[in-house]
């Protein structure tokens, strides 16, 4: 049975059953029902704000797996690094220099990237940060290996012709010195006082003396590039010839009596190539005799193999006759 619901009425001073339209229930549900909702959506931001979801739980351990994982990533990396720089420190200590070769310097190896931002697409994850840093490492390590490759390519090609290169590096002296009648008179060095300009200037090689007509021999298989004649001139090295052996090296024989071969030659170790002299700017006869190696003069006797005996001297020479018949 409904429960009724009474009403003052004023004017008969009665109470009288109080009647509720249908527009007034249907109004009186629909704000409970709007009360209902905004009651709902408040307890239901309340509750995602302060406390945790399932999902929102599943979410978190996930990307905290996601965080070791990347950081046990970067530990990796950084093992690989180590050992690649351990390979990089052998390439140039080792591998380079047993060919002859300039080391590769850090600022090459180790080099960054300039430009724009290339980990952009990063900055709208969680964890950015560690994704950038992973993702540089990588990069990094990636560049240095392909260096690394590219280096290890170079003494590939280099090992390959070896015996090749055994021959063409000037090993030995461009005459035999014997100490009594071939000497070496002057030495690689910085020359305080030039015995005919009187300056101070660098001895770029080494003078070996001897009597006017002493055989000279090219020091290392090779191409001529250079003849000049100047037997009159009393400035720079008078007659001389220089060679290209490849691998970076390079020698010089100058003030010479004759010459013996054309430019362009190709001529092995042993083979004479022209005779002592005093021509160019000389006090007496000898030849002068350079090494370059990659651009530089070096020392030539650094180059000289002492361990070799004058009848293996000779015998090289023997095995370069036939190269040259202008003697």
């Amino acid at each position: 049975m409904a429960r009724l619901r009474y009403k003052f009425n004023p004017e008969t001073l009665l109470f009288e059953i109080s009647r509720t339209s249908g527009k007034k229930k249907v109004m009186r549900i629909f704000r409970g029902f709007l009360f209902s909702v905004a009651l709902a959506i408040g307890y239901y931001v309340l509750y995602t704000q302060y406390f945790e979801t399932p999902k929102s739980l599943s979410i978190i351990r996930s990307n905290a797996e996601i965080a070791v994982k990347y950081g046990l990533l970067g530990k990796r990396f950084q093992e690989a690094n180590n050992y690649l720089t351990q390979i990089q420190r052998r390439d140039n200590n080792v591998y380079r220099a047993a060919f002859g070769l300039d080391i590769i310097p850090a600022s090459v190896r180790d080099a960054g990237f300039g430009g724009v931002n290339r980990y952009a697409e990063f900055e709208e994850y969680d964890y950015a940060g560690t994704l950038v840093k992973t993702s540089r490492h990588l990069d990094i390590l990636l560049k240095k290996a392909y260096i690394q490759s590219v280096s290890f390519d170079t003494i590939e090609k280099l090992a390959m012709r070896m015996e090749e290169m055994k021959n063409c590096v000037p090993i030995i002296a461009p005459t035999i010195i014997d100490n009594m009648t071939v000497r070496i008179s002057d030495g690689f060095r910085i020359r305080q006082h030039h015995p005919i300009y009187g300056d101070r200037r660098p001895h770029n090689g080494v003078d070996i003396s001897g009597p006017i007509g002493t055989p000279i021999f090219v020091t290392g298989d090779g191409k001529v590039t250079k003849v000049v004649h100047s037997s009159f001139s009393r400035e720079g090295y008078g007659n001389r010839i220089e060679v290209d052996h490849g691998f970076g090296y390079k020698t010089l024989y100058g003030h010479l009596r004759s010459i013996g071969v054309t430019e362009g030659q190709v001529i092995k170790r042993g083979a004479q190539i022209g005779t002592l002299g005093n021509t160019g700017g000389v006090t007496g006869p000898h030849v002068h005799y350079e090494v370059h190696y990659l651009g530089r003069a070096v020392n030539p006797v650094n180059y000289f193999d002492v361990t070799i005996e004058p009848d293996e001297y000779e015998r090289i020479l023997q095995a370069a006759q036939g190269t040259n018949n202008e003697y």
